[in-house]
């Protein structure tokens, strides 16, 4: 964000062989040692979109394929808005920032995305993985390479005309499966029940245990580990 309020703009990746400073959703510390991938994307726009915040499932679609590149037969999912899952563990996270600039002529919007390559966090509350866990071996660059070229097409389809409809559909092909069971940490809310989709503008719906229907705009979703499963 820093180089976005100096005057760059975007569209305008910047990679960083290791972070010192790195930071998850809710200001969370990320330790960030060299051989993963941390990029992220300045993108600017003439005004402040209502819409911004699709560009979660956007990023998570990029994220998502640019796995699919590097490692075709490691089990990918994406959970709810967009990190990316290995075999049921978080292998890549996504942090999105938006702020006017000072004369509030554009809107700059940076994505951070971060992609356990070589290592992954040893997490508090859920399981994580790299692709060195499945014996998968990539270079950082080549990983950029093919996250470039999946948001550029994901974006374009977005910001060109298909808006939401296409990218709802792509998420859902590789997201969560509908009847999966969910928790959402959402501020001092605590909410039990079932992914039943996405809305028409990109929100999870949770089915209650009551019957009743949730709309879900922000939080942290986990998924059920299945019966005897870890973590």
């Amino acid at each position: 964000m820093r180089r976005a309020e100096a005057g760059a703009t975007g569209p305008l990746w910047i990679a960083a062989a290791e972070q010192t400073g790195g930071r998850g959703r809710s200001g969370r510390h990320w330790t960030s040692p060299p051989g993963n991938l941390y990029a992220s994307l300045i993108l600017t726009y003439p005004r402040l979109l209502p819409t911004v915040a699709q560009l979660s499932l956007v990023a998570g679609l990029a994220a998502h394929d640019a796995v699919a590149r590097l490692a075709p037969t490691v089990p990918l999912q994406l959970k709810w808005p967009n990190d990316v899952l290995a075999g049921g563990a978080k292998l890549a996270g996504i942090l999105i920032e938006g702020r006017a600039n000072k004369d509030g002529t554009a809107h700059n919007v940076v994505v951070g995305i971060g992609i356990n390559l070589a290592h992954h966090p040893e997490l508090p509350d859920r399981r994580a993985a790299s692709l060195a866990n499945f014996g998968v071996a990539s270079d950082p660059r080549q990983a950029l390479g093919h996250l470039s070229a999946s948001f550029q097409s994901w974006h374009d389809l977005w910001a060109q005309g298909e808006g939401l409809a296409a990218i709802r559909g792509g998420w859902l092909e590789r997201g969560t499966r509908i009847g999966t069971p969910v928790t959402v940490h959402a501020g001092a809310e605590h909410l039990e029940g079932r992914f039943l989709g996405l809305d028409e503008v990109g929100a999870m719906l949770l089915g209650l245990p009551n019957g009743n229907q949730r709309r879900i705009t922000f939080g942290d979703v986990h998924i059920a580990a299945p019966s005897g499963a870890g973590g």
